[in-house]
């Protein structure tokens, strides 16, 4: 059965495009992000991928260069599925290699089966019907298409020129065919612009006041009475306008000094984490002999030590981030470098716990983090959303490219496994739902549960 990959990072379109798949015999994956979906493309060979344009991180643009770019994903049909119109966008979509281009704001079931169709991806329906009315033709009456059918005449085989000048014929026509039809519309729209600009005049027309120039004495009397009363309070308005914007500058500025602060902080962590990495690594690299196996009850300081440190580290993450993230990546190569270089020899399970966040529907129709003053009466929780957690959908570009290049890994001393518990066991308990309750305490909760916690088995 073929398979369809959405890459989305928006709940509601994805669940809008996948109810609209369901009439099709095929299965459909999803990612959060153009990351993930690399990832996917790296194992799995998706029949065609409906890419979103605007996500966090990589979008849509630079995700269809780089499978554009590797001849293993180049041949894979890529449809953009966006909010973004225009003729200069469909363009830029059609030149990096994109084979359509379908809207969110107005797709409609005609216009996926005809991008479906041309991939020859029928609804179930055709499908059965198609093969079930030549199933029946031919059990009930075969001798009548016998007498029907043209006796059959030996045809030179065609060479592959005349195949390739039949191929761009056949391209050339249904491109021409779907130029005619979009010319079509719009010169019916233009046509009812036209009309609704006409009667718009007639009836302007037909009322017409007494003018100065081309305007009317109406504006002209209450641009001066607007004079008027602007002319009276207009310094006080220039002085509040300027204290305005100088409030807003001072905000700005503190705000840009915090978030610089928490870059600065971020980013030393990280630097701290690599260099620890990259010690670590020579000093693997340079036994390059598998450590001896040590038994639970006879463990070493040292690696106690390292499995302390494990436990302690944070491997929180924001919601609708990716658990495991280039930063979550550098704790967890930290990780298995310490326990390697310290004798240990076993598996490590990276459990995946997703907290239950309140959330609300945003004005857009897609569900937002919910205000924190919002009732939790009036929330809607992630769990009653979100009912599959599937582990292939967390595997990210940074963990597969450890997985695959860590030696502790490779030489099988380490075995590394990811699980996914979803909302099942929580490490914090979540307060009991009331009207008192705000949503800034419940996600509180919901963010220190939305983490990755690890475990250790000995071998």
């Amino acid at each position: 059965m073929q398979r369809v990959l959405i890459v989305d990072d928006s709940k509601t379109a994805q669940i809008r495009l996948r109810k609209m798949l369901t009439q099709y015999d095929i299965i459909v994956d999803v990612s959060f992000s153009a990351e993930e979906a690399l990832g996917y493309l790296s194992y799995r060979h998706p029949a065609v991928i409906f890419m979103d344009h605007h996500m966090e991180g990589m979008d849509g643009f630079e995700a269809l260069k780089i499978i554009k770019a590797n001849p293993k994903t180049a041949m894979i049909p890529v449809i953009m599925y966006t909010a973004q119109k225009g003729d200069v966008y469909v363009g830029q979509a059609r030149a990096l290699g994109a084979l359509d281009i379908l809207s969110k704001e107005a797709i409609k079931p005609s216009n996926l089966q005809r991008v479906l169709s041309s991939l020859k991806i029928l609804p179930k329906d055709n499908a059965e019907k198609s093969a079930k009315s030549t199933k029946t033709a031919a059990t009930e009456n075969p001798a009548a298409i016998a007498q029907v059918s043209p006796p059959v005449v030996a045809e030179p085989k065609p060479t592959p020129e005349d195949t390739a000048q039949e191929q761009v014929a056949t391209q050339v026509a249904r491109l021409f065919k779907m130029h005619i039809a979009e010319m079509r519309q719009q010169i019916a729209e233009n046509s009812r612009f036209v009309v609704r600009r006409l009667g718009e005049e007639i009836v302007k027309n037909s009322s017409k006041e007494p003018t100065i120039g081309d305007v009317p004495l109406s504006v002209v009397n209450a641009e001066i009475d607007a004079d008027q009363r602007k002319s009276s309070f207009i310094s006080s308005s220039l002085l509040v306008l300027i204290f305005i914007g100088l409030a807003l500058i001072a905000y700005e500025i503190f705000q840009t000094k915090g978030e610089m602060k928490g870059l600065q902080r971020d980013y030393g962590e990280l630097v701290k984490l690599n260099n620890e990495n990259v010690k670590l690594l020579n000093t693997y690299a340079s036994r390059r002999a598998p450590p001896p196996t040590l038994a639970p009850q006879r463990v070493a300081p040292a690696l106690l030590d390292a499995l302390s440190w494990a436990l302690d580290i944070d491997l929180e993450f924001p919601w609708r981030a990716a658990p495991l993230n280039e930063q979550q990546m550098l704790k967890i190569s930290n990780l298995v470098y310490r326990l390697s270089s310290v004798g240990f020899n076993g598996a490590i399970e990276l459990d995946i716990h997703s907290g239950n966040y309140c959330l609300q529907q945003s004005a857009e129709g897609t569900l937002v983090l919910a205000d924190p003053t919002l009732p939790t009466t009036k929330c809607v929780f992630s769990a009653d959303v979100t009912t599959e957690y599937s582990r292939d959908s967390y595997l990210s570009l940074p963990y597969l490219n450890f997985e695959q290049n860590a030696l502790p890994v490779q030489e099988g001393i380490i075995d590394l496994n990811v699980v996914t518990s979803g909302n099942d066991s929580p490490r914090y308990d979540y307060p009991r739902i009331a009207p008192e309750l705000t949503a800034d305490i419940w996600n509180d909760v919901a963010q220190k549960n939305n983490r990755i916690s690890v475990s250790f088995d000995f071998l």
